[in-house]
């Protein structure tokens, strides 16, 4: 038992909370009984506990069921033909799916203050995981779960504790109904303004066993990944996906919107008049002239400047004869400097010969550099071929033919100015949690608090 085990003197607080009064206690109990504790408190007595994980799977489909009753009661009448309802198919599905979501759920639980009396293992108490979504999620239906089997599965009964905790007929008042995450990003990947391929889901990749499997569900815009989701099937998988995947976008959207309001919003102001070029100048003072004193008007003729005329052709031949004698000159003055030694190709060669030095040590420096890049490549891979903690497992699981290692995501946290992810690693009856700065470091690292234990066990049987 944990230092925080509040639960045997609350019994009768929770039961006050929830409005139902069980007539077996350890049902109750075993709903706020996680895996961790069991993992610690098997070990230590001789009584074997078991935790809310069965009572969880059944509270899953009751509570499905006590929301689809519910719905039925308040919008659909029978008559002649069979039932009318006020609501169509997709309308129930939207508002089933936001009252079962891990985020009302999760919220439900806070807002009555439940989760302060789980019984948890020292280890998770000291990440105070008992306010994660995910958790608070599981001891919401593993609640339900509870009160359905000591009510000997007593729907109305069972439906009066879902309605105290979880608020019916509030969120169910609102007019229009709830749209669904999927159809909100249909439409605005559909508006005319943005013209976006449709979206499109895709299973990434599924954990836990089978009566508990979480589904990794990716939702693509064309090509494009935009955002991932998961849930406990495919519908609600798809349903957190679009809902990241809608914020994504509209954040993307965001600048675009902030420059086009700057851009309506800048006042129109005239272009400035450009001024005149010299040509201009000189034609306008042209004209005024020829306005005021009546001269001939100015020549509007093509310029033909470029065109040599003859006088420029014959004033062409003394210079060409002055420039061949200055280039005999230049050219005699050159072999007598050669003659002299005083020439300037030896410098020439020597400036030339320096530029080649350079080049060849550029190139010297950059094969260097790049045969330690490619060292340094050749020694990344070799880190990232280094077999991890989850491998370990899942390879032992294989020799013993055994289970492979479950892995539940316990949501994430803020500690000062960084996010701080929580995955919990179950395997051979062991449970361990590991935080990291992603989703994958957490889930090593539980796998690896789990492969230390084990290790850890096998060398005291050797001593």
């Amino acid at each position: 038992m944990t230092k925080n085990d509040k639960l045997p003197d609350s019994i009768g607080k929770i039961e006050a909370i929830i409005g139902y009064a069980f007539r077996d206690k350890s049902l109750l109990i075993q709903a706020f009984t996680r895996t961790s504790f069991c993992n610690e408190a098997n070990q230590r007595s001789a009584v074997k506990y078991q935790s809310n994980e069965v009572l969880e799977f059944f509270g899953d489909g009751v509570l499905s069921a006590s929301i689809i009753t519910f719905l039925l009661t308040k919008h659909a009448e029978r008559y002649e033909h069979g039932i009318r309802t006020r609501l169509d198919e997709g309308d129930f599905s939207n508002i089933k799916s936001k009252l079962s979501d891990k985020k009302n759920l999760s919220l439900c639980i806070a807002t009555l203050g439940l989760q302060q009396y789980l019984r948890m293992g020292e280890g998770d108490a000291k990440l105070g995981i008992e306010n994660e979504p995910s958790v608070m999620e599981d001891l919401f239906e593993s609640i339900i779960g509870a009160v359905y089997i000591d009510s000997d599965m007593n729907m109305p009964t069972v439906m009066q504790v879902v309605s105290r905790m979880l608020d019916l007929n509030s969120l169910t008042s609102k007019e229009p109904p709830l749209q669904s995450a999927k159809n909100a990003l249909q439409e605005y990947c559909q508006d005319k303004s943005r013209r976006l391929p449709p979206p499109r889901y895709e299973t990434l990749g599924e954990e836990g066993p089978d009566h508990k499997k979480q589904y990794r569900r990716g939702v693509f815009v064309g090509d494009r990944l935009v955002a991932e989701g998961i849930g406990k099937n495919l519908k609600l998988a798809d349903a957190a996906a679009a809902e990241a995947a809608l914020a994504v976008l509209k954040k993307e959207d965001e600048p675009k919107a902030e420059r086009a309001n700057s851009t309506k919003s800048r006042p129109q102001t005239a272009k400035p008049t450009e001024p005149a070029t010299k040509s201009d100048k000189k034609t306008t003072k042209v004209d005024t002239r020829a306005g005021a004193k009546g001269a001939k008007k100015p020549n509007t003729a093509p310029n033909n400047s470029a065109r040599p005329t003859p006088k420029a052709k014959k004033a062409t031949t003394p210079t060409t004869k002055a420039a061949a004698k200055n280039t005999d000159a230049k050219t005699k003055a050159t072999s007598t400097n050669s003659s002299d030694g005083n020439t300037r190709k030896p410098a020439e060669k020597s400036a030339t010969g320096s530029k080649t030095s350079d080049k060849k040590k550029a190139t010297r420096n950059s094969t260097a550099s790049a045969q330690k890049m490619s060292v340094q490549r050749t020694s990344s891979s070799a880190k990232g071929a280094t077999p991890t903690a989850t491998a370990g497992l899942k390879s032992h699981a294989a020799q013993k033919k055994i289970a492979t290692p479950t892995f539940k995501d316990l949501g994430e946290s803020r500690e000062g100015n960084k996010t701080v992810y929580r995955v919990e690693c179950i395997f051979m009856g062991r449970s361990a949690t590991g935080i990291g700065a992603t989703r994958p470091e957490a889930k090593e690292n539980a796998a690896r608090l789990i492969l230390d234990s084990m290790r850890g066990a096998k060398a005291k049987k050797k001593k």
